[in-house]
């Protein structure tokens, strides 16, 4: 399903969208919306894309099998949100290849219909098992599945099976999932060597300062591995959820704070206001603004179709695996 609430797509742009979003669902049984807005409203894509995907249920609630792309057209930013049971299909380091080969190039050429379609189609035709031909990613994802060992000497479907095996599969399962697939041993994608993972004291020596801030005020988690061989080192980058810190507009690190005052509370005869403040924890950043708190309607079960038809997805859950890029 498309959601273009910014109206940047051609009408015919979205007709074909939704024809292969239908027939994936139809073929696979994955559900996927591809989202376009204007604004993030002061949040990271990642945060936006999480919250989105979270309430609208994107995917089925057994499988966890949707997808979520979000395009933001004033923030210049998209996002490739992947349900929990598709993340071995769709790994990050895949998914922010497809956005690099098939997406990025138009969108900085101005090709945007032309980049949300190549984007969808090499998405489809990957989850289908068909030949994608893709560039390398240019940053390393945690579920990357070149390590096939893993740390018990077996495959990530192997573990996976072992859970499904289990007489319940519950958050802690999924969550044990995660825990897995970031702290497992990994090669070296240099020479092949077993990495090494450094611990806190010695992988800040390896951080940019801005990193080191957003782990300090923790909206950031990040692992160094070091090769013993070659010294080859790989930074992987783990945000947090529900931190209450965003991507400051300067510095471009996530410590940006931002609180909100209500000075007078919407009703459902007019709008209301409040005033809020950001700062940044790394940078002088700092500013203060009045935003307008929408006036509240008599009844939201008809408020329209801006917001896309969530209620026809199945109730599926996003473990913030995907990409995100800039152009």
């Amino acid at each position: 399903m498309v959601t273009d609430v910014a109206v940047a797509l051609r009408v015919d742009t979205v007709a074909k969208l939704n024809l292969l979003i239908g027939e994936l669902a139809r073929t696979t049984g994955v559900e996927m919306a591809v989202v376009v807005v204007t604004s993030l409203d002061g949040q990271s894509v990642e945060e936006y894309a999480a919250k989105l995907f979270q309430r609208w249920g994107i995917g089925k609630a057994a499988q966890d099998n949707g997808l979520l792309l979000l395009w933001a057209t004033s923030d210049r930013r998209v996002r490739l949100e992947v349900g929990y049971g598709l993340e071995d299909t769709l790994p990050d380091g895949k998914a922010g290849a497809i956005l690099d080969t098939y997406i990025i190039p138009r969108f900085k050429a101005g090709q945007f219909d032309e980049g949300v379609l190549a984007g969808v189609d090499a998405i489809v035709r990957a989850l289908g098992k068909q030949p994608v031909a893709l560039v390398s990613s240019r940053s390393p994802a945690y579920d990357s599945t070149s390590d096939r060992g893993g740390v018990f000497g077996f495959g990530l479907g192997s573990f996976v099976l072992g859970l499904v095996g289990a007489t319940t599969v519950g958050v802690g399962s999924l969550a044990g999932l995660r825990r897995w697939r970031r702290f497992r041993r990994r090669r070296c994608p240099q020479c092949r060597t077993r990495m090494r993972r450094l611990d806190e004291a010695e992988d800040d020596a390896s951080l940019e300062v801005g990193q080191r801030a957003e782990e300090r005020v923790g909206s950031v988690d990040y692992d160094v591995w070091a090769c013993p061989s070659c010294s080859h080192r790989v930074t992987l980058r783990y945000p947090k959820w529900l931190t209450g810190y965003g991507q400051c507009p300067y510095c471009l690190n996530h410590t940006k704070s931002s609180t909100e005052t209500v000075v007078e509370r919407a009703t459902v005869h007019g709008a209301g206001s409040a005033r809020v403040v950001e700062q940044c924890a790394f940078c002088n950043y700092h500013t203060e603004y009045t935003k307008v708190l929408p006036r509240i309607e008599r009844n939201t079960s008809s408020s329209g179709s801006s917001s896309g038809g969530s209620s026809s997805f199945g109730g599926g859950s996003s473990g913030g695996g995907g990409a995100s890029r800039g152009y």
